[in-house]
């Protein structure tokens, strides 16, 4: 019980940390934006906060008390919803197109990124898939897996969104390990993947360009390899202690693409330096060991699938936005989690932290 309750203020102590660093960084990366467009330094800070962190506190406080097993009933409906939602992106009359991608979709005056609702529902939805055939997982539940990330595949390759259907792959294919899948099926899945793959590379232009970007983004660095260069050198100039926090002259879109969106993490480096980056790292992988720490004690494979399989899918697209700006993996365009900007991740996020918390909280009880 003792060892389960530090579990319990760990995670939420590692949550709050997350979104508060990100406040903290978002105010000075927006800022230079903020007063360009509105003579108001932290009008995007305060977007944050107004869109993000107080519905994301509100549902994480719902989700955290409604015990989680009760949303197997809401599974499958929550997966059409959330796929018809980022299949009404590609419609002309609702998608939104930005930089060459069409993410976000429009309706009346509100205007949300479906495919962030598509994490969650895919974790939440597979878990429940999954549960039921634990004990013939290999035999029932490969079919229905496959199908299922065929279909996700082909709506996010369409926008295209590369970096969120590698963080919806990864999710669900750790789901399927910790609902027992057998050996040789987890190779299968990596290798029809990796095929797959190399196929829509080999056969896409944008992919081909991010991954000749990646190989080589001083080759072409004031096109293709622009964002990349740029924030590699913001991060090479920060060193170990940074510059100081607020003092850069570079995070705005004149210099830096993206400054408070996926590439927020070059700012993080250059005013807070090697230390800023740790800190941020060490606060996501206090958030994974808490996490995989609740999945382990759940009582449940429903709440281990899922408690593994949020915690999984935060720390992949966290590794894999610093990766693309490290320039370690091809740029994918996807935020890091609780620092960049943008009211839809952050509530999604904080709601499927809630869930992992009522895990938790069940477990104690």
């Amino acid at each position: 019980m003792e060892r389960t309750t530090s579990y319990n203020y760990m995670f939420l102590a590692s949550v709050a940390g997350l979104v508060l660093f990100g406040l903290a960084v978002l105010a000075t990366a927006s800022a230079v934006l903020a007063f360009n467009h509105t003579s108001d330094n932290y009008y995007y800070l305060k977007q944050q906060l107004v869109n993000g962190v107080v519905p994301g506190a509100l549902f994480f406080f719902l989700a955290s008390r409604i015990h989680y097993e009760k949303l197997r009933k809401f599974a499958f409906p929550f997966m059409v919803l959330s796929v018809a939602l980022t299949a009404l992106v590609l419609v002309p009359q609702f998608g939104i197109t930005a930089n060459g991608a069409t993410r976000w979709l429009t309706l009346g005056s509100f205007s949300f990124q479906p495919s962030e609702l598509l994490k969650l529902a895919s974790v939440v939805y597979l878990a429940a898939l999954f549960e039921p055939k634990k004990k013939d997982v290999a035999k029932e539940g490969f079919p229905p897996f496959l199908f299922i990330s065929g279909v996700v595949a082909f709506l996010l390759i369409a926008q295209p969104d590369m970096g969120t259907l590698g963080v919806i792959l990864l999710t669900a294919f750790a789901v399927y390990f910790f609902a027992g899948a057998k050996p040789v099926h987890l190779l299968a899945v990596v290798l029809i993947g990796m095929s797959a793959l190399s196929v829509f590379v080999y056969f896409n232009e944008y992919a081909q360009n991010r991954v000749a970007v990646y190989l080589n983004p001083s080759e072409d660095a004031q096109g293709a390899g622009y964002q990349v260069s740029r924030a590699q050198n913001m991060i090479r100039s920060g060193g170990v202690f940074g510059i100081g926090y607020g003092t850069s002259q570079q995070k705005s879109t004149a210099f830096l693409p993206e400054p408070m969106g996926d590439s927020i993490f070059a700012v993080i480096a250059q005013e807070l330096g090697f230390i800023g980056v740790m800190s941020a790292v060490a606060l996501f992988l206090v958030l994974g060991w808490q996490g995989f720490g609740i999945a382990r004690d759940s009582r449940t494979a429903f709440g281990r699938m899922l408690a593994g399989g949020i915690t999984v899918w935060i720390l992949a697209q966290a590794f894999i936005n610093i990766g693309a700006i490290s320039g370690m993996v091809p740029l994918t365009g996807i935020p890091l989690p609780f620092v960049s900007y943008g009211g839809t991740s952050l509530v999604v996020l904080l709601t499927a932290c809630g869930i992992v918390y009522s895990i938790q909280r069940q477990t104690e009880s």
